[in-house]
């Protein structure tokens, strides 16, 4: 892979930082107006927050900072042993999984960088970044290495720990992961149920000491086994209540990976150097999680949604290295006399991939910045012990929230789905050469396959997020208000982009009109599509006003353009399969 760092050297991914990005509040948001985090590191010198910042100026060069070394490490570190690593593949022996001694030592040496713990709280220590800057790591991490990107991800699931647990879970398990001395795993898949979380089997029995036991399978569960000499601490949902009790009896539990039995690791198509573990519960020790029966409907939610999160910003990731790799590849390449990137078929393809991998930047920019906008608001006010009921009605919380819960699987649909494209197209612009083992395209077309399917299947998340959007573009909806807000920051808007908008509005209103659930499913996609393409545009064409003085421009503007009519040209087809269901 191309040696160089992931930050800086990535004009675009650069540009979002410097021009597109609306630090000051994302900054107030996530530290509050009084920067509460300095504030009590001046009164208490807690080294955990010596790093917090005391002005959005402060803020912003440590996001720059960290995303520098970040860059740096994975560009040159992490990326050149990205195809030895999916070599050597893992090895299962005697209930143990062996990691090559390559993982093992990155895993180690990036420990030293003091990066890891990205989303993780300082109160557990933590660097506590914004959702915003969290999505920048994951697309720094996704292009050099998709498996060791997935291991730090679910490292920082430590901050649901660090959020709901007391304060000696947060030291035994959130600040044990900040440091890198243990990791994280979610154990929510069993054998039989996947995505059907409400029916799962595995039950937690309390026992006369107030202390609970777990008993059942798991299964699919990435880095259950932990990393080499590095434990795992795994985020178990099992059933309290009654079996037939639905999401009502599910609570999350705490539980060490030297407790439970490793049964067996899969062979899968891709991320090689991801471990993903068949788990047996066998009366293992286990440590509530909050409270009993709020396991799916606070807990999990607040994992799927971070890990949902970092999914979408995988996309464009993944997308980046397949664009740079092809680059390379079709400006050396020689044939005809000239460099295949001078052909105009290879030429397309190439831009392509880089309109659709900045279009997957700005949905998941867009959605990270949705959540920052109140996330960090309503973590505040749990810690301060507010009711539950006050917390919902709070209109910062109610309005961000919600657009939150539209757009987070929105954006991880598109993202998952339109990388894997972009990887497509990576080993068609490297001809036969890409369909070999000695291209790294090659193995990021396998890595970019299971993000359409983990956290949630592409399917899955059409359910959720198109019954939300026509809930939300009533006359008075939260998604029309959110949406119409941005539509008036585009001062001149194109004619594709009135299009889509028109395509948009109708693809709802034919929607709606749909009575037979099962016809409604099978037609729901093209109105995820008809979103997604319609958000997208008006965020490129939002974003050409901030280029306005910016060398970018014109390649910019003509990218955006080629978006638009691709993406008019996508939703008049949605229309028309929408228009036609049987």
């Amino acid at each position: 892979m191309i040696a160089n760092n992931y930050f800086t050297d990535d004009e675009d991914l650069k540009l979002f930082f410097e021009h597109l990005i609306d630090w000051t509040s994302i900054v107030k948001s996530t530290e509050g107006e009084e920067f509460f985090d300095h504030e009590h590191y001046k009164k208490t010198g807690d080294l955990r927050y010596e790093m917090a910042p005391s002005n959005v100026k402060e803020a912003v060069d440590l996001y720059r900072s960290c995303l520098e070394s970040l860059g740096e490490f994975f560009g040159k570190e992490v990326s050149q042993l990205s195809q030895t690593m999916d070599k050597k593949h893992l090895r299962y022996e005697n209930g143990k999984v062996l990691f090559p001694d390559e993982t093992v030592s990155i895993y180690e040496k990036f420990r030293e960088t003091g990066l890891m713990s990205y989303s993780i709280s300082r109160e557990a220590g933590g660097l506590a970044l914004p959702a915003t800057v969290g999505a920048f790591f994951v697309m720094i991490m996704a292009r050099g290495d998709v498996s060791f990107c997935m291991t730090i991800t679910l490292l920082n699931l430590a901050q649901i720990v660090a959020r709901f647990g007391t304060e000696r879970q947060i030291e035994e398990f959130a600040a044990k992961a900040a440091l890198g001395e243990t990791l994280f795993a979610m154990a929510l898949t069993e054998p039989d149920f996947g995505s059907d979380l409400n029916n799962v089997r595995t039950t937690a029995t309390k026992t006369e000491d107030g202390s609970y036991r777990i008993n059942g399978t798991k299964r699919f569960i990435s880095q259950g086994c932990g990393l080499g000499p590095y434990p795992s601490s795994l985020l178990t949902l099992a059933r309290t209540g009654k079996q037939n009790g639905g999401a009502r009896g599910l609570s999350v539990f705490l539980v060490k990976s030297s407790d439970v039995n490793v049964a067996g690791i899969e062979t899968k198509m891709g991320i090689h150097a991801s471990p993903t573990c068949e788990i047996v519960y066998e009366n293992s020790a286990a440590e509530l999680l909050g409270e009993e029966g709020l396991g799916l409907t606070r807990y999990t939610a607040g994992m799927t949604n971070f890990m949902r999160l970092g999914s979408a910003a995988g996309g464009p990731g993944g997308g980046a290295g397949g664009y740079y790799e092809s680059k390379k590849y079709a400006e050396e390449r020689i044939q005809f006399g000239k460099p295949i990137s001078k052909i105009p078929a290879v030429s397309e393809m190439l831009h392509k991939i880089q309109r659709e991998v900045n279009a997957m930047r700005l949905l998941t920019f867009e959605t990270a910045r949705v959540v920052d906008l109140y996330q960090h608001h309503q973590i505040r006010m749990e810690k301060k012990n507010k009711d539950d009921r006050e917390i919902r009605k709070d209109e910062r919380v109610k309005t961000w929230g919600n657009l939150a819960s539209i757009l987070t699987p929105i954006a991880k649909y598109y993202c998952s789905e339109e990388a894997h494209k972009c990887a497509n197209l990576a080993i068609q612009i490297h001809g036969g050469a890409g369909y070999t083992e000695d291209y790294d395209v090659s193995r990021m077309f396998r890595d970019s396959r299971i993000n359409t399917i983990y956290e949630g299947t592409s399917q899955i998340h059409v359910r959720i997020a198109t019954g939300a959007v026509v809930a939300g573009m009533t006359p008075d909806g939260n998604f029309r208000k959110y949406l119409e807000t941005i539509r008036s920051e585009v001062e001149k808007p194109s004619s594709f982009l009135l299009e889509q908008q028109d395509l948009f509005e109708s693809g709802v209103s034919i929607f709606r009109t749909i009575t037979d659930d099962e016809t409604k499913e099978r037609v729901a996609e093209n109105l995820m599509v008809l979103t997604a393409r319609y958000l997208c545009s008006l965020l490129y064409e939002k974003a050409l006003a901030k280029l306005q003085q910016h060398e970018v421009l014109d390649r910019w503007t003509r990218d955006c353009r080629k978006y638009l009519i691709d993406s008019a040209a996508i939703s008049k087809g949605c229309i028309y399969r929408i228009e036609n269901p049987e």
